[in-house]
């Protein structure tokens, strides 16, 4: 089972930008309108000074800024601001790490302000290119409560389609691939929900609510990733505990706006190719190591996707993933710049 969840505890909504501060924008505009009101929004911002103070900026119509700083413990934060939400007054706190950390990083930057006597409930892990139904929050608690899950997903919805991006996720361990279930299903369809959670073994970063005994129990996200593959991993060490999912708590995800990971192959950004190429043999390698070295073969052959739509730029890109993976590179990938700071 997932543990005791407590709905009277408020649910910190984690969010990491990286200089989309519009997106941010949204994000909170849409969080401001949920009907449950027991949360706090935790921004790690990723981009160096100038977009922190962009950011802070951005967001004056609808925060309040003269709540003050919050205090900060872990050293990874250079500067941080705070206040509640005009609407409803919940807290909102904004971190500027000293250096981009990428996304477990800031996952576990919003964490680890948390301090030991602070009360919550669950962790929220927002991409800052979602906009939540205003119900959202309200049904990932109901079904938290429900079935004791560790992690529960939402229904993930195309922005640009209305049509279904995920219920949860599938990972192929040969083919070191994930399938989103449910992807392009009607927005009205009701699923067989004990099916996707039979199916299921992983849950979206783009919105994944995890109990408080979850996160304290299995721990931080492990940042060797640095973008990718980081929210498969937190699922597969979470032993005997449950993956939920929340068919009305729904999603809004506009894709790929912060990383470039379009679905086109020609217009996906050089680094999403590079690290999701990488990622999936630094994962394999942990989690099936009896099957690294077919995955090793598998993952290289399936690199000729891109080539077959013709984006050979990217088909080299993927070349350079798949190598630094095989070398075991780990964090920040080397030849692109990543840099924070500024």
């Amino acid at each position: 089972m997932g543990g005791s969840f407590s709905d009277q505890e408020p649910v910190i909504v984690a969010i990491i930008g990286y200089r989309n501060n519009d997106d941010v924008y949204e994000c909170l505009s849409a969080l401001a309108k949920v009907t449950e009101k027991t949360f706090l929004i935790s921004i790690c911002e990723n981009g160096g000074a100038g977009s922190y103070h962009e950011l802070c900026d951005r967001l004056k119509d609808l925060v309040d800024f003269e709540g003050g700083a919050p205090n900060t413990v872990d050293v990874r934060v250079a500067q941080a601001c705070g206040g509640t939400l005009r609407t409803g007054g919940q807290v909102v706190r904004i971190y500027r790490a000293r250096d981009n950390l990428g996304y477990a990083g800031g996952i576990n930057v919003c964490i680890g302000q948390l301090t030991l006597t602070e009360k919550w409930s669950a962790l929220w892990v927002l991409n800052p290119d979602t906009e939540p139904d205003p119900n959202a929050l309200t049904a990932l608690i109901k079904r938290t409560r429900e079935g004791e899950y560790g992690i529960v997903s939402s229904r993930l919805v195309f922005k640009s389609t209305g049509r279904v991006q995920s219920y949860g996720g599938h990972w192929r361990p040969l083919m070191a691939r994930g399938l989103n279930i449910g992807q392009n299903a009607s927005l009205d369809v009701v699923p067989d929900f004990d099916a996707i959670e039979l199916s299921m073994n992983y849950v979206s970063g783009a919105s994944l609510f995890a109990t408080r005994e979850y996160v304290e129990s299995v721990g931080l996200m492990d940042e060797r990733y640095f973008l990718y593959c980081e929210e498969v991993d937190w699922c597969f060490r979470r032993g005997h505990r449950r993956l939920g999912y929340a068919h009305d708590a729904i999603v809004y995800h506009a894709h790929g706006t912060t990383t470039g990971s379009s679905a086109d192959p020609k217009e996906r950004s050089s680094i999403s190719v590079y690290l999701n190429e990488r990622n999936k043999l630094l994962l394999t390698k942990r989690f099936y190591p009896t099957l690294y070295p077919l995955v090793l073969a598998t993952t290289l052959l399936l690199t000729l996707q891109y080539l077959k739509c013709g984006a050979v730029r990217n088909f080299f890109v993927a070349l350079s993933g798949w190598f630094a993976g095989a070398q075991g590179e780990e964090g920040p990938p080397k030849g692109f710049d990543c840099s924070g700071t500024g």
